[in-house]
């Protein structure tokens, strides 16, 4: 479509060339322009048109429909005059290093820090663990191997005086006294102070009397096995106490127990039922119940081989 003829001006190009006539056809395609010398110049695209000559053909444009074609280019022609926005100046801080800590302080220095702290209490909680397990090995008491421990810096020593230090026995067992025969309370004394027949008849008696009363027979002692002396393993178990592992007893076991002394408690059992690196399980007999006891290998302090008489 031909649009109507403007008045004449200069188009410059985006190849840097300039038109300089009048915009004679205006449509979808370009302009035509009419030169200065009266002659009919290629169509040019819209393309090749800067925003100086769109903004040139906007003010020249006569008719609605060269407005129409020309209203596409209002937005960019609007923003020909203003300024390009200034990109936001970025500062750059310089950086302030930590300051590094100051050489010579040897041990001190270790307070100056959260890492340092953290190294301090790890080191104090290992000390109390050593001091516990020294407390069990030695059998000594733990409050006061503990609490010697627990004073800084000197508590490291408490650990290692004690480690150095025998193993404290505990003091022997008080056996108990045997029952008294009721047939000992009773003599030819007594007899004689009751009323009892003359000596004659009373000695007759007595020699009709047997002898003596049969002694009881002798109970094997008792055999000890304490942690300090023994390394409570499952080999050790393994090789000390065979025979209770076997369902039947044999003739040298079948009167004997074991009683184990741990941190949770005694224990009595004719039997270990099974075994592993780190417990046993020891069958006992309660009011003629029969239940299985797990036992840590690390809390058993004692072992002792009982005959069944003497628990």
């Amino acid at each position: 479509m031909t649009a109507a003829v403007a008045s004449a001006g200069t188009f410059p190009l985006i190849d840097g060339s300039k038109i300089v006539g009048t915009p004679e056809s205006i449509n979808e395609n370009g302009v035509v322009f009419q030169l200065e010398n009266g002659d009919t110049g290629p169509r040019v695209g819209w393309d090749k048109l800067t925003t100086e000559a769109l903004k040139e053909l906007i003010a020249e444009a006569k008719t609605e429909k060269e407005r129409t074609l020309l209203e596409p280019f209002q937005p960019l022609v609007e923003n020909l005059g203003q300024e390009a926005s200034k990109r936001k100046e970025i500062v750059i801080k310089p950086i302030q290093p930590p300051d590094r800590p100051k050489r010579g302080e040897g041990i001190v220095a270790l307070f100056g820090s959260p890492v340092g702290w953290m190294i301090i209490l790890v080191l104090y909680g290992a000390n109390l663990f050593a001091a516990y397990e020294v407390s069990v090995y030695r059998r000594q008491p733990a409050a006061r191997v503990c609490g010697l421990a627990a004073i800084p810096f000197f508590g490291v020593l408490s650990p290692i005086i004690h480690g150095a230090m025998p193993t404290r026995m505990p003091p022997p067992e008080i056996l108990e006294a045997a029952p008294v025969e009721e047939a000992a309370a009773t003599g030819p004394e007594s007899a004689v102070r009751e009323g009892a027949p003359a000596p004659e008849a009373g000695a007759r008696a007595y020699e009709a009397a047997p002898a003596a009363v049969a002694p009881a027979p002798a109970l094997p002692e008792p055999v000890f096995f304490r942690r300090g002396e023994f390394s409570f393993n499952r080999r050790f178990f393994e090789t000390k106490f065979a025979g209770f592992f076997r369902v039947i007893p044999s003739e040298a076991e079948k009167d004997l127990v074991l009683v184990i002394q741990a941190a949770r408690g005694n224990f009595v059992g004719r039997r270990i039922s099974r075994i592993s690196p780190n417990e046993l399980y020891l069958e006992t007999v309660k009011n003629n119940v029969t239940a299985e006891e797990m036992i840590p290998l690390a809390e058993i302090a004692e072992v002792q081989i009982r005959h069944k008489d003497t628990v």
